[in-house]
């Protein structure tokens, strides 16, 4: 693993921190490192709330000035609900710019990148770019297609069966299963089940992990 991906990994897992939080924006996160030490993270918390990278750059301070900044997802370069980051990167003093792959949002593709060579920032883009891409699927489907990113959960025995004869089974899946489900729960919008399994299960359909946003029942 190099240096840049050490860092990288770092922005990931604290992307990972707002999952199921910040739809429809991706989850992304920030960090800042200097002479080897990281002096400022951050994540985005939600629609509205500052970006990942705004974040690291506040908990940095003046410590940020030709300092390093990896960040998961490219840095907007538009105004929106927030002011566009690359302005705030700039003015921070950053010296490179290590971002784990391009937004592929129409309005910025490309365009933060641009804004941060032509100030004379060092931009490194694509690393552990495919691990970016898994944890943003949702968003990647619904800004490239404008369509939901869908998730079916089968649950059945190994000979095709989804409950006992006699229909009264409460699970046929083990814990570890059913942990996942409810983990998979708080990470969507939305959880859709059939006419059938409402008349006669009466599901809950929510997440049973504590602090986390529960999706709409459809």
């Amino acid at each position: 693993m190099t240096i840049d991906e050490r860092y990288m990994r770092i922005a990931i897992d604290l992307a990972k921190k707002a999952e199921g939080k910040v739809s429809p924006n991706p989850i992304v996160g920030a960090v800042i490192v200097r002479n080897g030490l990281v002096i400022g993270r951050g994540y985005h918390k939600g629609p509205g709330l500052p970006h990942a990278e705004i974040n690291a750059l506040r908990r940095a301070g003046s410590r940020a000035k030709g300092a390093s900044l990896y960040i998961s997802l490219e840095p907007c370069d538009h105004f929106g609900r927030t002011p566009p980051c690359t302005a705030a990167i700039i003015k921070s003093g950053i010296k490179k710019v290590v971002v784990g792959m391009k937004d592929p949002n129409p309005i910025n593709n490309g365009r933060g990148i641009q804004k941060l060579r032509k100030a004379g920032i060092k931009v490194i883009v694509g690393v552990l770019k495919e691990e970016e891409r898994s944890i943003n699927k949702p968003y990647i489907k619904f800004i490239t297609n404008k369509v939901p990113y869908v998730t079916v959960k089968v649950a059945q025995s190994l000979d095709g069966k989804i409950a006992t004869k006699t229909g009264d089974s409460r699970w046929i899946t083990q814990e570890d299963s059913r942990r996942y489900v409810h983990q998979l729960r708080s990470s969507v919008d939305a959880v859709m089940v059939g006419v059938n399994t409402v008349i006669k299960d009466d599901p809950l359909l929510i997440s049973r992990l504590p602090n986390v946003r529960q999706p709409m029942r459809i």
